[in-house]
């Protein structure tokens, strides 16, 4: 009887907490296709993930009934749902719609157009900053100061201090400032970005993108896809009086938090 005991005990909480796991599909409302990359989270809380490449996603929404669940992506629009309702309806396929995005419209002069780096340019691999994991939705930049309005964004570049042996996929966001944190995002596209095991440098060519900025900006990576490998490390420098500190969040639909005095070294290439 009590081995019998025992193992019900072993047992049961195994059972509760697969059933607190929460697993589910989300497709183009328009061709019912499998959306990839897609975040999923609590808002406001570090409790997210991103959809797989078939669209996929599996996320433990234990005690969080009253929080409310945000799923989004470039080029669709948004839904939120309160997570007890969510739940309890068994929205196993979330149909997301795609939304109509206008361009903005850029008043240029006739000035002279002069090309630049913005940002730090360190390629030291003395100090780092970066993905302490492969957490799905982890997302990490910095702010970006610019010299002129408008400003145009040609490449984006960063120096990897310590190179993966796995492949990792990444995307590229740019946001603008609100209180100094990022806010909205400045693209129209999804931009991602492919890490070979070994590589040591990140260039990332903006120019199909088509993006404008008016004022200083947030550039960050986003890690999208798990690799086998843990992390992923950047070059990193020395922010005096925290003006380019670390700007991160922990992962899909969390706060965005500022860690430490370190800076991280992405820049981009641009016309202004």
């Amino acid at each position: 009887m009590k081995r019998i005991l025992f193992v019900a005990l072993f047992i049961f909480p195994s059972l509760l907490a697969n059933a607190q796991t929460f697993e589910g599909l989300v497709k183009d409302a328009k061709t019912n296709q499998p959306l990839p990359y897609v975040n999923v989270g609590i808002i406001g809380k570090s409790v997210g993930t991103v959809t797989d490449s078939a669209g996929r996603y599996k996320l433990n929404l234990a005690n969080h009934d009253a929080d409310s669940l945000k799923l989004s992506m470039i080029g669709y629009i948004a839904q939120t749902y309160r997570v007890s309702a969510f739940v309890s309806d068994a929205h196993k396929t979330i149909l997301l719609q795609p939304s109509v995005t206008q361009l903005k419209e850029v008043k240029v002069n006739n000035r002279k157009w002069k090309e630049g780096v913005l940002g730090n340019t360190s390629q030291s691999d003395d100090s780092n900053a970066g993905f302490r994991d492969n957490r799905l939705g982890y997302e990490i930049g910095t702010v970006i100061k610019i010299k002129k309005s408008p400003t145009y964004l040609k490449k984006f570049n960063v120096h990897i201090s310590n190179v993966s042996t796995y492949p990792v996929r990444l995307r590229l966001n740019f946001y603008s400032l609100k209180k100094g944190m990022p806010d909205k995002l400045l693209q129209n596209q999804n931009i991602y970005v492919d890490v070979l095991a070994g590589q040591k440098d990140i260039h990332v060519n903006l120019e199909p993108y088509n993006i404008f900025v008016d004022d200083n900006f947030f550039a960050s990576l986003e890690w999208i896809e798990n690799g086998k490998g843990r992390g992923l490390m950047f070059t990193a420098y020395l922010s005096l009086f925290g003006s380019g500190a670390v700007i991160s969040r922990e992962t899909s639909q969390a706060n965005w938090e500022k860690v430490g005095i370190a800076g991280i070294a992405f820049n981009v290439l641009a016309e202004y």
